[in-house]
């Protein structure tokens, strides 16, 4: 029967560990696992992680999970442990067993070590074996966390209605809710397409498609800034729409465009 387990050694050749650090660090693996599970095809709930057979000395503990899974699941999430064990950021990109999201949430255990220290993985195979064991250092997921947070240029379009404007900012833009994704898209515009961005603030309801150069979030899988070349009106979002659409951003707070916004 496929079982689902990693062993972690914390300050290794030391006694014990921080009780603020420990609390940290098994935090941030849970939230490690829990997405390489999800990747896996694997529902994980809130407190199917246990930590069992802790050794002396130092923190040494298995992470096994209490769910139940396919031995075909168990076997995905296995070769994703190993892959980002091994992912050498620099050199390869990442398959699609593993996400952009789960590579970050490892990435950030490194971060709550010292430079000079080190976590000890080891992955067990899923249908039972003894553990291979792979260092988690402080250097090599902070090249992963840099990879997973940079941006990726791209030129496209969004489509959405105008959240704020900030006409007299140093270089003026406007945040774009985004109707596909309901998040905010910070959206830069020329002098010249001034009065077209006015325009489209006549009406409160009024949808707009902006194109341009644009960064490309890779976790969250949406833009979060673009250098707009062309603005076009839609069709205007009737009242029920317009309620529909804004149901859920809580912050929304329209600024017409004659207000001075800051």
């Amino acid at each position: 029967m496929a079982r689902l387990r990693i062993r972690f050694l914390i300050n290794k050749g030391r006694h014990g560990a921080p009780l603020a650090k420990l609390g940290r660090i098994s935090e941030q693996a849970e939230k490690f696992l829990r997405s390489l599970a999800a990747d896996a095809g694997i529902d994980v709930k809130p407190g199917e992680w246990l930590a069992v057979n802790f050794n002396n000395g130092s923190v040494e503990y298995d992470a096994e999970f209490q769910g139940s899974m396919q031995n075909g699941a168990a076997q995905v999430f296995v070769r994703g442990a190993e892959l980002l064990a091994d992912y050498d950021p620099e050199n390869e990109g990442l398959n699609s067993a593993v996400s952009e999201a789960t590579a970050l949430e490892y990435s950030k255990i490194g971060a709550l070590i010292d430079p000079d220290e080190t976590i000890g993985m080891g992955i067990y195979p899923a249908l039972g074996g003894s553990p291979k064991w792979r260092l988690i250092t402080y250097g090599k997921t902070v090249a992963i966390r840099k990879q997973m947070e940079a941006p990726i240029p791209s030129h496209g379009t969004v489509q959405g209605i105008i959240h704020t404007l900030h006409k007299e900012a140093k270089e003026p833009f406007f945040q774009l809710r985004e109707l596909a994704t309901e998040g905010l898209v910070k959206v830069f515009y020329p002098n010249a397409l001034y009065s077209e961005v006015a325009d489209a603030l006549r009406e409160r309801n009024t949808m707009i498609m902006a194109s341009g150069n644009m960064l490309y979030d890779r976790v969250s899988r949406a833009a979060s800034e673009m250098r707009m070349e062309r603005i076009a009106k839609m069709p205007t979002l009737s009242s029920a729409e317009f309620e529909r659409f804004f149901g859920s951003a809580a912050d929304f707070k329209y600024v017409d465009f004659d207000s001075e916004h800051q």
